[in-house]
């Protein structure tokens, strides 16, 4: 009887040690086959963007510059050719200089209009360019500095201490319906100064101690890092979380039929436009703000049925309310700011091939309709620039 004990403990141990042979194996085989990272520098920006961008110290993150890769947005796609510039922009090297009698077009926002999941000649800014000297015959130079999990807040700080040198005559700022739950997540990172903003990114501040030994290991292990990542990626679904407890998905609370009260949130949300105004002016620039609507605004959820679900869409869809197209309106008139709301040429009949079923973003057809109806809205404000003053 004596025995029993020693015998329990023996077991023990050797179940311990065969549970961290099996550890230690999966460890070297995940290091050996490169799996994949958890370093999330924005948990507002799709996972498979996350490996373009780098913090910032300024405005929370950006594009990693100088950098050109194959990406892959989804299993089984062709791989997109990615380039970046020297300025965190997508595309070519900008001269800072404008040329002479080439419109210079800005282009701020977020997945939308970097577009990483369509080739640099699909997105938005590339559309936009064909179309506006389509309608125009003029030559015009269109800057694509979209970046991911981008709002209002952080372009504003990208133009005011980054992109303003560039002297743009229009600056576009794409407001995206995501944008109100981005807010919240960066603003409590915002640091002011008198007139001076900045968003600093939580990894590059100063830590009052030293990390625990076993927290950097486990932020070190190849292990950690695959089971962070899926767990990022299911968790969700596997857990059952309800959409309105998740950041990421509570800025789509303000597009269903019966939103919450977050007239103070859109308030936010919104302000870093108004100094963006300022800062265009300033440049010698004018800015004009666009939006776009997401597929469940427009089309039934169970068209998306594995996005819809993922992001935690319930009710009726497409949601009928209209608010914040009527809200963004009512500010920029307020504001003085010319506005184009898509979202009326995107009510039609087989609208669903307008957005990808993969994140909440435009198709490639979107894009090129989206890029349209914003070339309008700039020729119509270039003819009433020049119309007579009676």
């Amino acid at each position: 009887m004596s025995l029993r004990p020693l015998t329990a403990l023996r077991h023990f141990v050797t179940a311990l040690t065969l549970l961290i042979v099996v550890l230690l194996g999966v460890e070297i085989w995940l290091r050996s086959n490169a799996a994949p990272s958890a370093l999330i520098v924005t948990g507002q920006a799709p996972l498979e963007d996350q490996s373009l961008l780098v913090p910032s110290a300024v405005y929370h993150h950006e594009l990693r510059r100088l950098q050109q890769t194959s990406h892959v947005t989804e299993s089984g796609a062709k791989p997109i050719e990615i380039r970046i510039n020297s300025l965190g922009c997508r595309g070519a090297e900008i001269e800072s200089v404008p040329q002479v009698g080439v419109r210079r077009i800005l282009l701020l926002g977020d997945d939308t209009i970097c577009g990483t999941h369509v080739a640099e000649s699909e997105t938005v800014a590339a559309w936009l360019k064909k179309f506006f000297t389509q309608s125009t015959g003029e030559e015009v130079e269109v800057i694509n500095a979209g970046v991911p999990g981008y709002c209002p807040l952080l372009a504003s700080l990208k133009f005011q201490h980054d992109l303003s040198k560039l002297k743009p005559d229009i600056v576009i700022l794409h407001i995206d319906m995501t944008d109100i739950a981005d807010d919240c997540c960066y603003r409590s990172l915002t640091l002011q100064e008198g007139d001076h903003s900045v968003c600093s990114h939580p990894t590059l501040r100063m830590h009052p101690k030293p990390e625990n030994p076993t927290i950097q290991l486990v932020r070190q292990s190849a292990t950690a890092s695959w089971l962070f990542a899926k767990t990022r990626q299911h968790g969700p679904e596997l857990l059952s979380v309800s959409h309105a407890s998740l950041a990421e998905n509570q800025g789509f609370l303000w597009i269903t039929d019966n939103p919450p009260d977050l007239r103070l949130q859109i308030d936010h949300a919104l302000k870093p436009i108004r100094v963006m105004q300022d800062s265009v002016k300033q440049s010698g620039g004018q800015l004009l703000i666009s939006t776009s609507p997401v597929l469940w605004q427009v089309v039934a959820s169970d068209r998306a049925p594995e996005l819809s679900r993922r992001l935690g869409i319930t009710g009726k869809t497409p949601f009928a309310s209209t608010f914040p197209f009527e809200l963004l309106q009512s500010f920029c008139q307020d504001a003085g700011i010319p506005f184009c709301d898509a979202s009326p040429v995107f009510r039609r009949d087989k609208a669903e091939k307008l957005f990808s079923k993969s994140a909440p973003v435009l198709s490639k057809v979107g894009m090129a309709l989206y890029a349209r109806e914003i070339a309008r809205s700039l020729v119509e404000l270039s003819a009433a620039s020049r119309a007579p003053v009676e």
